[in-house]
């Protein structure tokens, strides 16, 4: 885990964490189980390309998939996540 006062893409860990625990329990190679949903925050293909992500989100590097979510929420916010992301 990241030290207190770290942030990625200028999104504090301590969020991207809430949030990956509350998607996912931390897991990046989760997947929902209608398959939707992916990697350690649940992305769906779509939104993960929208990013710069190519491929199967569950099945990139943890680094990229917590990169990738720092993009999405510095571009739109924790809303992306409506469960996870308060």
């Amino acid at each position: 885990a990241a030290a207190d006062g770290e942030a990625i893409a200028g999104v504090p860990t301590a969020n991207l964490e809430a949030i990956a625990s509350c998607e996912s329990g931390g897991d990046p190679t989760t997947v929902s189980a209608d398959g939707t949903y992916r990697g350690k925050y649940q992305f769906d293909t779509g939104t993960w390309a929208s990013v710069g992500g190519s491929g199967d989100p569950a099945a990139a590097p943890e680094a990229e998939q917590d990169y990738r979510a720092a993009t999405l929420y510095a571009r739109s916010g924790p809303g992306q996540w409506p469960v996870c992301g308060q």
